[in-house]
């Protein structure tokens, strides 16, 4: 979540003095910035009034100037909070696993988090390369780490930075550990070069051998894989991001040919050339892809986003391309998952916001399912908690998929490597991915999702979720409402900001804030029972009828409610 300036106020309360900031900051630029601007109030209160807060996963703001921005100092007092917390927990000898991706700065920020925990007496390993997310998870995991911090901000814009921290037992921190961390995050007292440990007490991993470690154990080898059609060609973008070397080993690790490149997307760039908003969900990022598989005849086509959490793919269907949305590919995986496990304790996991298919489909299988608070945090939560249970899957329908306990977050390469094996077996039966969605419809009943956004102020969204709380709605889509679930009334940890509805004749709507930007984000879903006849035309058409309910709802937030 970006976190960007919304103060006016003409005399702002500033949380720390621009003189010591300017004291405390070693990027140049920041200074000569803050120089500019001291005897401007406005300046001011843009730059000093509000800290960084945790979001949905970790910190994330544009680099520059002041507490509500990631810069050096920002990241020194946040390190200097996590570092307090594990000593107040007693956890701080277990050391922290760091790592970063490949935008501007990250490693300056991954090396200043590293230098002030070990003055801290917080150990730490630093990989000094740009390397994806998961690997850093599995290397917490596999040494019993109490933390890991990754300085990324996955697929935000290119002028974005971040920081995902996770806790002792693997996956990222959740109330009340962010807010605890948040209370230490103190700016009135900024670290300086004196609170920083010498670069030789940090212990260095390369980057190719953090890789080697997870592609290793994480991702299964090519003997469990046995088939006897050849695999078709295929592309791949890690979209400028850090995915592409791991994406590449972990082929060769499990037997499958390596993609087709997208050359000018494949190395790591954290400008993002081209591509100003590097997230595989929107409109127009795959299409240097595609075009790249029209070119070589390719009919699949696969993406991670820039810190290789998340896993999109688009199928040719003729001449056109199709790409699978979030829950069409969790529901995939989720019936690989479960055609490729056994036992009686499988345990999987899904947001509320995620279509009901998964849950459907395992309800079929006699596997149990969880449905949690939106957010990776939330879905991984269960798999550190039911020790007695063997988790196989989780996701949630923003591309994010588990698809092994070994790596305790969502991970788009093993997931990668899930969907191609999943792809094989399909080939070994003359059906596509698409085709197999058909055949679960006819065995679950056909779940179509969308979702609506839109960026309103902050007060209307509130004002507009009040009302809806007082005022549901009588009717979606012309059908009756016959349930309303306002999760702000569920009992911990189920509590959140949230709004259900559901009507007579299928028809699901989730309505909730997107966490500290000013925007609401409506998930939308129709079940179809027993659905008769082209389901290509079924789909489309509730499609077309969920697109015009979340136009609607959007209108709600316009004051017409």
């Amino acid at each position: 979540m970006r976190q960007d300036e919304l103060v006016t106020d003409a005399t702002p309360i500033l949380l720390v003095q621009p003189e010591a900031w300017a004291a405390a900051d070693p990027d140049a630029s920041n200074r000569a910035l803050l120089a500019q601007g001291v005897g401007d109030v406005d300046f001011l209160g843009r730059h000093f009034s509000t800290k960084l807060q945790f979001g949905t996963a970790g910190l994330r703001a544009p680099r520059g100037l002041g507490p509500a921005r990631m810069n050096r100092v920002t990241v020194r007092v946040t390190a200097r909070a996590i570092g307090l917390h594990l000593m107040d927990s007693g956890l701080h000898q277990n050391g922290v696993v760091i790592g970063y991706d490949a935008r501007p700065d990250a490693d300056i920020y991954a090396l200043d988090t590293a230098l002030l925990l070990t003055k801290l007496g917080v150990p730490c390993l630093l990989i000094n390369d740009p390397c994806p997310t998961p690997v850093v998870v599995w290397h917490q995991k596999m040494r019993a780490a109490a933390g890991a911090i990754v300085v990324t901000a996955s697929h935000n814009p290119a002028e974005d930075s971040g920081y995902k921290v996770y806790g002792s037992d693997g996956t990222q921190i959740r109330p009340p550990v962010d807010q605890e961390i948040e209370s230490l995050m103190d700016f009135s007292d900024l670290p300086g070069e004196e609170d920083l440990a010498s670069q030789e007490e940090i212990e260095y991993l390369s980057g190719s051998a953090a890789v080697a470690g997870y592609i290793e154990n994480v991702v299964p080898s090519n003997t469990s894989r046995k088939s006897e059609l050849p695999f078709p060609q295929w592309v791949y973008t890690p979209l400028c991001g850090v995915g592409g070397a791991t994406m590449e080993a972990a082929c060769t690790n499990a037997g499958f040919p390596l993609p087709v490149r997208v050359d000018a997307q494949f190395e790591p760039n954290g400008l993002f050339p081209d591509l100003p908003f590097p997230n595989p969900e929107e409109p127009g990022v795959l299409d240097a892809a595609l075009a790249v598989a029209d070119a070589h005849d390719a009919e699949l086509v696969l993406a991670n986003d820039p810190d290789g959490d998340r896993l999109a793919v688009a199928i040719k269907v003729g001449v056109e391309w199709h790409q699978l949305t979030g829950d069409e590919l969790g529901l995939l995986l989720c019936d690989h998952q479960l055609a490729t496990t056994s036992g009686n304790n499988r345990l999987t996991a899904s947001s509320f916001v995620s279509s009901e298919a998964v849950q459907a489909l395992c309800n079929e299988r006699g596997v149990e399912h969880i449905r949690t608070l939106t957010g990776f945090k939330w879905i991984m939560e269960p798999a550190v908690l039911r020790t007695d249970s063997s988790w196989i899957f989780g996701y949630e329908e923003a591309l994010g998929y588990s698809v092994n306990d070994l790596v305790l977050d969502k991970d788009g390469i093993s997931a990668a490597i899930a969907f191609l094996e999943l792809v094989q077996r399909l080939r070994d039966r003359d059906v596509d991915p698409l085709t197999r969605l058909d055949e679960l419809a006819k065995e679950v009943g056909l779940y179509v999702t969308r979702q609506a956004s839109g960026q309103f102020e902050a007060s209307d969204i509130e004002e507009t979720l009040s009302a809806l709380r007082n005022d549901p709605p009588d009717v979606l889509m012309g059908s009756p409402v016959i349930g309303v679930t306002d999760w702000s009334e569920e009992p911990a940890p189920f509590s959140a900001n949230l709004l259900e509805f559901r009507s007579s004749n299928g028809v699901r709507m989730a309505i909730r804030p997107s966490g500290t930007e000013p925007k609401v984000k409506i998930y939308l879903e129709q079940f179809v029972a027993s659905p008769q006849g082209n389901l290509k035309d079924l789909r489309d058409g509730s499609s077309e009828l969920l697109e015009s309910l979340g136009a609607e709802a959007l209108s709600w937030f316009d004051g017409q409610v």
